[in-house]
């Protein structure tokens, strides 16, 4: 009996520790499940907030690559406002132009007061952080690397986006709530620390684009006392390039090529689209490696995989929903809807006759096709002259107030031309004025905008000096050649639906020439797409010119030291393009 009751004692045992046993797997096996619930909740929310980063980034590229850094900001933000619950409630604005961390005050823009800007946000479970600019340091792969080809800190903007997602089972183990942080970075488009080039040119598929020699020195940008990075845009692909050629070339003993600031926050940038996305050395014929080796070329040329192509022009003074090819390449129509000034303008003034009430006729007046000594007229003056306006030495013309149309062009082999010096209106009527204005006021001209316009013939000027002053210029047929005498004095208009632009010349010609040096004033954007090439030659320094030049091809020489240096605020900017996600 005894026997028996040890031997069912130890199955009871046996019973009770297997009963213990199966309470603490089954325990854990439950752990184990929640665990694996509460992983695979996390893992989605990881997954969202990874597409939330990615595509809040991606809403920033345009803007960021067109040095608008405030609009990047307020963009991704207003991405998140839209896809995000509850994130409607904060300010884009406010968010970006946090005390401390304004995305507008940093080391990228004036008064380059903060190494990094970096506005936080937290709404409900989600917190936001966007960090601009980005130094290579905080996206460093443990081991990648910093990366290759991914830019300058101010070409990059980071989006943080985290959220805490309360946990099913965790308290099971103490844990109430998990945090997931994921991130993206987005890289502007290569170049697009700035979107106004100095030098914009528009071959599709030939050589050279832009040629530098003689010893010239050019540069694009300034360095100081302000920063305002140089940008070089090269269109040609190179297909239609023979032998040793280059869609850009910088050759000579002395000459120099460069786009500035050449270090810093903001660098100069050449755009070459010969040259393949991401390359860091020159191949023909995108460019040569020796004009970069000989510190003829600087910096290295970066690849842009796409053309600027003459769309943002056509867009600003000629907006249409449709254009012709342009060297068989498409012309995209124009997203504004604003009137096609520049066709307006050629309606109203049609091609012979008078172009409108209020225009004096040269010949009616008394005035000669020649004239001698010194002629002072206001208003506005239809020239008449069947063979052309000539002016000789000895002799000044000054249209001291108002517009200008010429028939059969200008010619001066010595005296003075003078355009809307000294007029009485000092600014444009309302009614003038963008966006008010439909057609432009052919009868209206002011101290700050004029036109001169030419039915046929060119702007002739081997000697004598040559002032437009805040007056565009328009070529029907054809070309501007200053070839000798005093160096221009040539500013656009500054107000008017032609604001920023100094010439519009559309004729396919190799005679387009301006020759500078010292005391030249260039102002504006000189846009001449048949230009083949557009020469600026003169020896002597230049000084800082405020002007763009938009040209099929352009050439300098003459040994001259010449810097271009358009204002941001006002040039033809290249279009809009997103931007690349880097991390």
């Amino acid at each position: 009996m005894t026997s028996r009751r040890s031997r069912f004692t130890g199955e009871d045992g046996e019973r009770g520790a297997f009963i213990v046993l199966f309470a603490v797997s089954l325990t854990m096996i439950m752990v184990m499940i929640a665990t694996v619930v509460d992983l695979g909740f996390l893992r989605s929310s990881v997954r969202i907030d990874q597409n939330v980063a990615d595509t809040a980034a991606l809403a920033a590229g345009a803007d960021l690559s067109a040095g608008a850094y405030l609009n990047a900001c307020t963009s991704a933000v207003s991405y998140l406002d839209s896809n995000i619950p509850g994130f409607a409630s904060i300010n884009p604005t406010s968010f970006c132009t946090q005390a401390g961390n304004d995305v507008t005050k940093t080391m990228c823009s004036p008064p380059y007061t903060a190494t990094q800007a970096a506005p936080t946000a937290t709404v409900g479970k989600w917190t936001v952080s966007l960090h601009f600019p980005v130094p290579a340091s905080e996206i460093s792969d443990p081991v990648y690397g910093a990366g290759v080809n991914d830019g300058n800190a101010c070409e990059r903007m980071r989006i943080v986006v985290s959220s805490t997602e309360p946990t099913f089972f965790g308290r099971i183990v103490g844990q109430s709530s998990y945090s997931a942080t994921r991130s993206a970075t987005i890289r502007s488009s290569p170049g697009r620390s700035t979107v106004t080039p100095a030098l914009w040119l528009l071959d599709p598929t030939g050589c050279v684009g832009l040629t530098v020699s003689g010893g010239s020195q050019l540069t694009v940008g300034t360095s100081t006392p302000t920063v305002n990075p140089g940008v070089i845009s090269i269109d040609s692909d190179g297909s239609t390039c023979a032998g040793q050629q280059a869609t850009i070339s910088s050759s000579g003993s002395g000459t120099l090529l460069q786009a500035v600031p050449l270090t810093g926050g903001q660098r100069g940038a050449i755009r070459v689209r010969a040259l393949s996305s991401g390359a860091v050395s020159c191949l023909i014929p995108a460019c040569d490696p020796s004009d970069v080796a000989a510190g003829r070329l600087n910096p290295q040329p970066i690849g842009t995989g796409r053309r600027a192509t003459r769309a943002p022009v056509d867009w600003r003074y000629n907006c249409k929903s449709t254009y012709p090819t342009y060297h068989s390449i498409a012309i995209a129509g124009c997203p504004s809807g604003v009137p096609p000034y520049l066709d307006l303008l050629r309606t109203q003034i049609t091609n012979s006759g008078s172009p409108g009430p209020s225009y004096q006729q040269w010949s009616a007046a008394g005035q000669s096709c020649n004239p001698a000594g010194t002629v002072t007229v206001t208003g506005n003056w239809w020239i008449d002259c069947p063979g052309g306006l000539s002016i000789g030495n000895g002799t000044t013309v000054t249209f001291a107030g108002g517009n200008v149309v010429a028939d059969a062009g200008i010619s001066m082999t010595g005296g003075a031309l003078n355009v809307n010096t000294a007029n009485p209106t000092s600014t444009l009527p309302s009614s003038c004025i963008p966006p008010t204005v439909t057609t432009p006021c052919v009868d209206q001209s002011s101290a700050g905008a004029a036109f001169l316009y030419v039915r046929s013939g060119d702007l002739n000027f081997t000697g004598g000096a040559f002032t437009a002053n805040k007056s565009m210029t328009y070529l029907a047929t054809g070309v501007i050649k200053v070839a000798g005498g005093a160096p221009p004095t040539w500013v656009a208009p500054v107000e008017g639906p032609f604001d920023a632009l100094a010439l519009w010349a559309e004729a396919s010609s190799n005679k387009f020439q301006v020759n500078g040096g010292a005391g030249a004033v260039l102002s504006g954007t000189f846009f001449t797409p048949e230009a083949k090439p557009f020469s600026l030659g003169g020896g002597g320094t230049w000084g800082q010119q405020s002007a763009q030049f938009i040209s099929y091809q352009l050439a300098v020489s003459g040994g001259g030291s010449l810097t271009l240096s358009p204002n941001p605020l006002d040039a033809i900017r290249l279009p809009a393009l997103g931007g690349t996600l880097i991390r």
